[in-house]
This record gives structure tokens, C-alpha cells and sequence, in this order.
């Protein structure tokens, strides 16, 4: 019998242990930070680039149909035109914003500026030999970094004069990406090219420091041999720090600004070339040109954290740091896209010891009890007792006194003698009348006759006072009690002997 309910109890034991094993289960997936908002389109052509003015929430496409050029200015916040679009005299294939409202505009062959407080549009307002192939500018110098393919350079201009800074810098190959540090006022140009040495062809990828006070090369730094390497520039200000996109080796270098040394490679797959940093999210964007998107890199984790979905082949990207916003070129549109404020994960909830529940609801403190004596309440009999063992027993009695009265009290008036003075004046010895005052207590006849006469009457008498002296005695206080019995006692005593019924007291002894 015993094993039979071990077997069970086992088998019950092992039944609510598979019951609370947890199912397996599959971690979500992170909630994507980024979301497409609209796609513009031009209403004519195709854009060719795009430049963002946070300040007044405006957004510059340029587009071209091949024949016919424009410049669209859109609202950031709603992504409606503002105006009409502004005829340009060429395709802008690039741009880049300037100080007190200037766009300036690559038009091959030279460089226009767009007014964007008039709209109007300014040509040949600096020139250039060759043909402008990139564009970055320092609002806080007052400089303009060209990008030359034909002249494989990178000259510096005074936005201010419009003239030269120091001589071009040349290239051994022309720039493929170009951009600066505004904080230290130094523009970033990279270029890949090969060369054949001994017998064969190697090539080279060059990030190039330029001073943008002197407009002279001021360093640079190797960043691989692959064939089609680096492309695309962007830089951290505030951590001194640049990024370059190598397009056939699917990577990003890193790039210790103040060192001039690689520090570090991301990997990032899809052929990026355009690049943009966030500072305020410190979040790396690469335009993927062969997958159709771009990776939002987390340079601190070293990976791609997600993926925005855009048109094909995107070629070029503006960021609004203030709203983080990325714009992206691809597919003859530009696509809008917003990273919205992650939600913080909600606080797992910490189970904390529980106190046992109690069994009795009641509280269980102690009880306070008084330390004081118990009162007790005062009954007549245990105080008239009292009183009585207290009293001090005389020693000498009259001789006509009745037995000791534990506590005698003021002679009662009896309904048949209302005085106090029923019963015969003149008493015998024979004990018919109780005399004097004394027989006033007795329970004689109405004429003052005892039928029992003599000591009969007296115990009679001291039968009837034994209740009323208790009840008195009941009533005293303890102290007084005594004195007040002792007097008393005495005043019966004359009155016995020395009243008007004196005899009568006589006749009761033998």
C-alpha cells in the first residue's frame, strides 16, 4: 500500500512539473526607428540632387528632363511645392548651402547662386576650369570646397570675394567624394585610381586632408587597394571622426580625423558610395547602390541596425540633423524619411517578497492592561462584613445589653410606635413590655406587651437590627466606620439602663 502512494505522489510530482515548464519562445524583432513619410517627384524630369535648409524647413531638388532644368522648392513639413519651379540655364547636378540663404548650384562648367529669399538665380557666379563634379560648403568660414573631375582638384573659394584661396589642390586621380569639417575648417576629399607597379596594376584609395585658411593639402590617409574603393565622404564634427565608403569591398572605413588614421571598418554590404552622420542620433546612413536602400549603421555597435527602402540606385543624401531627416536621391525622386523617438522598453515588473498573509485579521498587538489595583464592585454584605470585622469588640457590656451588634445603626421607627416609646412605661419582671425606648424596637404587641416577654423580646429585638445594620454599615465609609459604630454602641447602652423604660430592661435578667 505504501508504494502504491509513493507511485502516485511521483507521478502527480512529475505531471505539475511538465505543466509549469515555459513554452519556447522567439525574440522579437527591434522595432524599426524609421519610417518613409512621402516620395517626391518633380513634376518635370528627374532629380539629379537634393540640398535641406533646416532653418526655414526647405528642401531644394534639382531635376532635369535633358532638355528643360529646374529648381523645386518644397515644404519639409508637408512636402508641398512652395511656388513654381525656378528655371535653371543647366542641369544642377550638385549642390550645397552657404551662409545667409545661398544655394549654390554645380552647372558644369561653373558654379551659379540661388537667391532663396528672391528666387532668383545668379550664373556664373564663380568660375571654373574644368568641370564641377562636387560641392561642400563652410557656412561658419564663408568657404566653398569644388570638386574638379576634369582638372582632377579640389580648390577652395572665399564665398565672400569669390576668389581663390591659395592654389588647387591636385590629384593624382579626380575626387569621388567630398565633404568638411566645419569644426575644424578642413575639407575631406577621396580618390581611387590605379598604377601599374612592377608589372602590375595596383590601386590606390586616398583620403586628403585640405586646409580650408590656406587651401593647401595638409595629409592623407590609406585606405585600402580595392579596385572600385572609396567613394563617398561624410564627418563627425564633434568626435573628430570621418567615414569613407569603399563600394566593391562593401565597407566603411573609419577614420581618426585628428590622427589622420583608420581606426576601424563597418561592414555594409550593397555597393554604398553616398554617406550621412547624424550627430544628434549618432547614426551613420550608406546609400546602398545595388540594393535599392540604405543601411542605418550604428558606428559604436559596428553594425546595420536597419534598412530604408528607397527608389533604385540611390546616389545622393541630405540630412536635417535638427528634425532627423534623411532625403534620399534614387529613382528620379527623392524619398523622405523620418526617425521617430524610440519608446522606452517597458520596466520588467520585479515580483517582491510578500509578507505571509495573516490568519487573523484582527490586529495582534498586546493588549494593554492597567497596572493599577482592579476595581471591584462594592456589594452591601461584603462591605457591612468588612466593617464588621474591622469594628473593636467592647469587652464590657451592661448587663441588659443584648449580644454585640456587629454594627448597630439609629433605632428604626416601628409602624406601630412612631415615637419610639410603645410599650408599657412601667415594665414588670415579668418581661411584658420592652421599656423605655429600648422596647420601642421589639416586636411586641400594639398595646406594648411582649407575647414572649423578657429575654424573648430582647433577642427579638436583636434579630430585627441585624439587616438594617449592615445596610448601614454598607453605606460608611471606611475610615468613619468604626467611630461611628463604637458612639453609637454607647448611646444604646445608657439608653438601656437610663431611659424612662429602664425597668422593663430589668425584668429581662434572670
Amino acid at each position: 500500500m505504501r508504494t502504491a502512494l509513493l507511485t502516485t505522489a511521483a507521478v502527480l510530482a512529475l505531471t505539475g512539473t511538465a505543466a509549469v515548464v515555459p513554452a519556447a519562445t522567439t525574440a522579437a524583432a527591434p522595432t524599426p526607428l524609421h519610417e518613409n513619410l512621402r516620395t517626391l517627384t518633380p513634376a518635370l524630369g528627374s532629380a539629379l540632387d537634393a540640398e535641406v535648409d533646416p532653418a526655414a524647413d526647405r528642401l531644394y531638388v534639382s531635376s532635369s528632363d535633358g532638355t528643360a532644368h529646374r529648381l523645386t522648392v518644397y515644404d519639409t513639413a508637408t512636402g508641398t511645392p512652395v511656388g513654381d519651379p525656378v528655371e535653371l540655364p543647366a542641369p544642377a547636378t550638385v549642390m550645397a548651402l552657404g551662409t545667409s540663404g545661398t544655394l549654390y548650384l554645380g552647372l558644369s562648367t561653373r558654379i551659379a547662386v540661388f537667391d532663396t529669399a528672391t528666387r532668383t538665380v545668379t550664373d556664373d557666379r564663380l568660375p571654373v576650369e574644368g568641370s564641377v563634379s562636387l560641392l561642400a560648403a563652410d557656412p561658419g568660414q564663408g568657404r566653398l570646397y569644388v570638386g574638379n573631375q576634369a582638372a582632377k582638384s579640389v580648390t577652395v573659394f572665399d564665398t565672400g570675394t569669390g576668389t581663390v584661396v591659395g592654389a588647387p589642390v591636385v590629384l593624382p586621380f579626380h575626387p569621388a567624394g567630398l565633404a568638411v569639417d566645419t569644426t575644424s575648417h578642413t575639407g575631406y576629399a577621396t580618390y581611387v585610381g590605379g598604377a601599374v607597379e612592377n608589372g602590375s596594376v595596383v590601386y590606390r584609395n586616398i583620403l586628403n586632408a585640405v586646409d580650408g585658411t590656406t587651401g593647401r593639402l595638409t595629409g592623407t590617409v590609406s585606405l585600402g587597394t580595392t579596385a572600385l574603393g572609396s567613394m563617398g565622404v561624410t564627418v563627425d564634427p564633434a568626435g573628430r571622426t570621418g567615414y569613407v565608403a569603399n563600394l566593391a569591398a562593401g565597407t566603411v572605413s573609419v577614420v581618426d580625423l585628428a590622427a589622420l588614421q583608420v581606426t576601424g571598418t563597418l561592414p555594409v554590404d550593397g555597393n554604398p558610395k553616398a554617406l550621412a552622420y547624424d550627430p544628434g542620433t549618432t547614426t551613420l546612413y550608406a546609400a546602398r547602390t545595388g540594393a535599392s536602400s540604405v543601411a542605418v549603421v550604428d558606428p559604436k555597435a559596428g553594425t546595420v541596425t536597419e534598412t530604408i527602402t528607397t527608389g533604385e540606385r540611390p546616389a545622393a543624401l541630405a540630412l536635417d540633423p535638427a528634425e532627423h531627416t534623411l532625403y534620399t536621391v534614387a529613382g528620379g525622386a527623392v524619398t523622405q524619411t523620418v526617425r521617430k523617438t524610440p519608446t522606452p522598453p517597458e520596466p520588467t515588473p520585479t515580483r517582491e517578497p510578500t509578507d505571509p498573509t495573516p490568519t487573523n485579521p484582527t490586529p495582534t498587538g498586546p493588549t494593554p492592561t492597567s497596572t493599577g489595583p482592579t476595581p471591584t464592585a462594592t456589594t452591601p454584605t461584603a462591605t457591612a462584613t468588612a466593617t464588621a470585622t474591622a469594628e473593636p469588640t467592647p469587652t464590657t457590656e451592661p448587663p441588659t445589653q443584648e449580644p454585640t451588634d456587629p454594627a448597630p445603626e439609629p433605632t428604626p421607627t416601628d409602624a406601630t410606635s412612631p415615637d419610639g416609646t410603645t410599650g408599657s412605661t412601667t415594665g414588670d419582671t415579668t418581661g411584658s413590655g420592652t421599656g423605655g425606648t429600648t422596647g420601642g424596637t421589639g416586636t411586641g404587641a400594639p398595646d406594648g406587651t411582649s407575647p414572649t416577654g423578657g429575654t424573648t423580646g430582647g433577642l427579638a429585638a436583636t434579630g430585627s437590627r441585624t439587616l438594617p445594620v449592615a445596610l448601614t454599615a454598607a453605606s460608611l465609609a471606611a475610615l468613619g466606620g468604626a467611630a461611628l459604630v463604637l458612639t453609637r454602641r454607647r448611646r444604646a447602652a445608657q439608653e438601656g439602663t437610663g431611659g424612662s423604660g429602664g425597668t422593663g430592661a430589668a425584668g429581662a435578667t434572670p
